[in-house]
């Protein structure tokens, strides 16, 4: 039976009702009616013992299917219907919750974690594909093959669930977060905000262009700061290479949790868990082969990108920026011959005076490489391009207390050293540091 009421509120209020009676009739026949006993509480109604039983299965079964129909309502609520704006979320999902695409919501449950999403949307009409992204958002919103429109659409559905939620517990600040992320120019491929978050945001038009560049930010940053730091860099790094080139995509992913602190920073653990999954996130974007691809790790997310590559990943460009390390003793293991491999580091970074876990706690526990410590610096490291960071001028030995955040804008070496990697994500002409330090 296919129900289509007003709102989720009636229909939840009609499933209550069906179960209400069904607990009526079952109490009136002294349970026997549900638990498939003779009749003992009206003997004269024993004629009717069969219909009064499937009458209850009924009621009970009905009222679960209005109930999972009035979820999907519900998510319809969450978007609104404007008398002048653009409905199609909010068609599709009452389409959906009407039963309208109940056979395409079965096929798509059917397919799987495996099955091919790309052949399954291509054969839906715009509105059936849309509504079971919609009513689907959690399993659609991260899942290869789905067109990166419907990709955008789930999440964002997903974002509009975390807002209500925030909205019902009183959370302000989560309330002011997801808020801004409903921005109408905000493209989503990944979020889920549940612990510290994740996220991967999309600047520019991802299925057409020739090159894209993925970011991966460092320790400290999650989904509660994500609009006050890593979304900086995206904005950034993505106006700097869109500006040379305008077939550039800029992707920035937190897709796995980064170390909170310094201490935690000096662990593979991390690196280790988020690698297969900035692994596959990369290769369920099915880009062409022709598409020019950038993968960027600041401080620690260099070590994850290493890790990454290390685990199958093969950009064309692998950029360090302010590293610790990508994981590995030398460019060989990282087993990627045909990634160029670059890094970058003020010359007043930290970072450099920061010794690996093996150095230090080492002198006390014995830790092998696979716990603690991420390798030898990529600056140094035979087969790797030091890019010029726009500070070759300071002090080999000078600290400055800013640099290590300071390459995507806001100082002048730090808009040069953003410049520079615009460069290499659009595959124009790039500044070494030996020439930097030659015309000086």
């Amino acid at each position: 039976m296919t129900f289509c009421l007003a709102d989720a509120t009636s229909m939840r209020l009609l499933a209550s009702r069906l179960d209400d009676a069904a607990e009526e009739i079952t109490r009136l026949q002294g349970a026997s009616v549900a638990v498939g006993l003779p009749l003992t509480a009206s003997p004269e109604l024993a004629h009717y013992e069969g219909p009064l039983r499937n009458l209850v299965e009924w009621c009970h079964s009905s009222a679960a299917e209005i109930r999972r129909r009035a979820a999907v309502a519900a998510q319809a609520d969450l978007i609104g219907w404007s008398p002048s704006g653009d409905n199609a979320a909010y068609d599709a999902l009452m389409t959906a919750a009407a039963g309208g695409i109940d056979d395409q919501l079965a096929a798509f449950d059917a397919l799987g974690p495996q099955g091919d999403a790309a052949a399954f949307f291509a054969a839906l009409t715009p509105t059936q594909a849309l509504g079971v992204a919609l009513a689907r958002a959690a399993q659609v919103g991260a899942r290869a093959g789905v067109p990166f429109g419907l990709r955008f659409a789930a999440n964002r559905q997903l974002v509009r669930q975390a807002h209500a939620e925030a909205v019902r517990v009183g959370d302000k600040a989560a309330v002011a977060r997801y808020a801004r992320l409903l921005n109408p120019d905000r493209q989503l491929l990944l979020f889920d905000p549940r612990g510290l978050g994740k996220i991967a945001e999309v600047r520019g038009d991802l299925a057409t262009a020739k090159n894209v560049a993925i970011l991966v930010p460092g320790t400290g940053n999650h989904l509660a700061n994500y609009l006050g730091g890593s979304e900086g860099t995206l904005q950034t790094i993505h106006g700097a290479a869109a500006g040379l080139s305008a077939s550039t995509a800029t992707i920035l992913w937190m897709g796995s949790p980064l170390p909170q602190s310094l201490g935690a920073a000096t662990l593979d653990l991390p690196a280790d868990r988020g690698a297969p999954e900035l692994r596959d996130f990369v290769h369920d974007l099915r880009l062409a082969p022709e598409v020019r691809t950038t993968l960027i790790g600041h401080s620690y997310g260099s070590v994850v990108t290493g890790h990454a590559v290390r685990e199958g990943l093969h950009p064309d460009n692998l950029v360090a920026v302010a590293s610790p390390g990508w994981g590995v003793a030398s460019a060989g293991e990282l087993n990627a011959s045909e990634t160029k491999l670059f890094a970058m580091r003020h010359q007043g970074d930290i970072i450099k005076l920061v010794p690996t876990a093996d150095e230090t706690l080492g002198m006390l526990v014995p830790l092998p490489d696979t716990v603690a410590g991420h390798g030898e610096d990529p600056v140094y490291m035979p087969g790797v391009e030091r890019l010029s960071s726009g500070s070759e001028a300071h002090p080999v030995y000078g600290i400055d207390l800013d640099a290590h955040s300071d390459y995507f804008g806001g100082s002048e070496a730090g808009r040069l050293a953003g410049l520079n990697l615009a460069r290499v994500i659009v595959g124009d002409d790039y500044e070494t540091y030996e020439e930097a330090k030659a015309a000086l």
